[in-house]
């Protein structure tokens, strides 16, 4: 290959990026934190989850040390370990933050992983917060060179490039220089994977703890001097996922020099971030918020309605497989579920996915009358689209109609400061008392203050 067929060096340029970060402004420290304070929170929550129990007992079968606190009392383990319990509780119950530019959730893998470095490390809540930024930066530089075609041949993003995202924040935090941030990149590029057809099971969790873990571990190797493929983006992490296989110019399936373009002030992060007030996939969000409302609006009542449905995207129909949800994980990828949810009561939250309220009944019954559909309009339009389209068609003949645009919390509908503090009091309340769960609301609020983020563990703990 002649240097006029090399591809676009994005390995090394992102890693010179990442290592010459500096001087995070305030604005983009300050969304952060609230990154970290959302993750914090449904961390807490999801702690009690089957999937996260079983992650906490292998880390205690097999990891060593005491150096990170696993969140909520499991006590404290390697930080390698404590990344991977604490990533698997952040996103058990799919309530952690999500990103419709990296297509997948950032924070419960950046956070997961910075949050136990800098505990082992004794590094401050500043660090933590300007790596955060470089890592949400890096997250969306993968987003734009990749997505859609990535999301759409089955990858898990959250996944995919979270270890890759992880492994740039960890080497941001550790003051690695650009070679050694170039092989935790590329390291973690041969780490990722993940899978869409597993949503539904206790395997998406896995998969956020594990690319926290894999960041994690890539940045602490090229530390040491672990060495990888300085071309591993641009080549084979590209490459691999290429839409049309391999052969020539497949290096070039992602658009790297222009994703990079962007790189900098303005951080991304100052944009925020979309914030779940639902505890299940994203793309129920719009279909269920147009649900509640239009059930207000119109004081519809159970005993009321004879059928109902949604007419969404094509991605929206790919995402959620589950027609008919016969456990908690299957309701949160199952737009039946969640709007027989809606309409029954009135709310879907953490209660509505417990196992004996997916059992109901009711619950079953109303599912068997959703029709979930595909748009047409949608389809030929917008394949990645979120906005759902609802209706209600009652016993007494009527039809009512509603339409889901964007979904409350997103970045261009955010939640007020009280809603955002409520759903962390909450989700902290599964495992704290109400004044420890303030307690740890003020504390990691100002973990700019904190020198030393263990300092600040304590918090979340009963």
């Amino acid at each position: 290959m002649n240097n006029s067929q090399r591809p676009w060096p994005a390995t090394r340029e992102l890693a010179r990026r990442i290592a010459g970060a500096r001087d995070i402004g305030p604005a983009a420290l300050a969304r952060a934190r609230e990154a970290v304070v959302d993750t914090l929170g449904v961390t807490l929550a999801g702690m009690p989850d089957e999937s996260a129990r079983l992650a906490l007992r292998l880390a205690r079968e097999e990891g060593g040390g005491e150096a990170a606190t696993v969140l909520g009392g499991g006590g404290r383990t390697s930080a390698s370990w404590a990344t991977f319990v604490n990533g698997v509780a952040g996103h058990a119950l799919d309530f952690d933050d999500v990103d419709f530019v990296m297509t997948g959730h950032p924070s419960v893998t950046l956070v997961s992983a910075l949050i136990a470095l800098a505990e082992e490390r004794r590094l401050s809540g500043t660090a933590v917060l300007a790596s955060y930024a470089v890592g949400f930066e890096l997250l969306h530089t993968l987003g734009r060179a990749l997505l859609p075609n990535h999301y759409r041949r089955g990858f898990h993003a959250t996944s995919t490039l979270g270890s890759v995202g992880a492994a740039g924040a960890c080497a941001h935090l550790m003051g690695l220089g650009a070679k050694e941030t170039a092989n935790a990149l590329a390291l973690a590029a041969s780490e990722a994977a993940g899978l869409v057809c597993n949503f539904g099971t206790m395997t998406k969790p896995f998969h956020a703890g594990q690319a926290a873990r894999a960041g994690l571990v890539a940045a602490r190797l090229a530390e040491m001097g672990f060495t990888a493929a300085y071309d591993a983006l641009e080549t084979g992490y590209a490459g691999a996922m290429a839409a049309e296989g391999i052969g020539p110019g497949v290096e070039n399936f992602a658009g790297w020099e222009a994703a990079v373009s962007g790189w900098g002030e303005p951080w991304d992060i100052e944009a925020g971030v979309c914030v779940k007030i639902h505890p299940c996939c994203a793309m129920t969000h719009p279909g269920i918020d147009a649900m509640l409302d239009l059930c207000e609006r119109e004081g519809i009542r159970p005993e009321e309605v004879e059928t109902l449905g949604a007419r969404a995207s094509a991605m929206t129909l790919k995402v959620l497989r589950y027609q008919k949800a016969t456990t908690g994980l299957e309701g949160k990828f199952s737009m039946p579920f969640c709007l027989s949810s809606a309409v029954l009561d009135g709310k879907v939250g953490i209660a509505q996915f417990e196992e004996d309220r997916v059992a109901r009944p009711e619950v079953r019954a109303l599912q068997d009358r959703v029709e979930f559909e595909l748009d047409p309009e949608l389809a030929a339009e917008d394949p990645e689209s979120e906005r759902t389209a609802v209706w209600v068609r009652l016993r007494d003949g009527r039809e009512v109609a509603a339409i889901g645009e964007i979904a409350r919390g997103h970045i261009d509908n955010p939640i007020p400061e009280a809603e955002f503090r409520e759903k962390f009091l909450e989700c902290a309340g599964v495992l704290l008392s109400e004044q420890r769960a303030r307690a740890a609301w003020e504390g990691w609020r100002g973990m700019e203050a904190a020198t030393d983020v263990g300092e600040l563990m304590p918090l979340l703990a009963p």
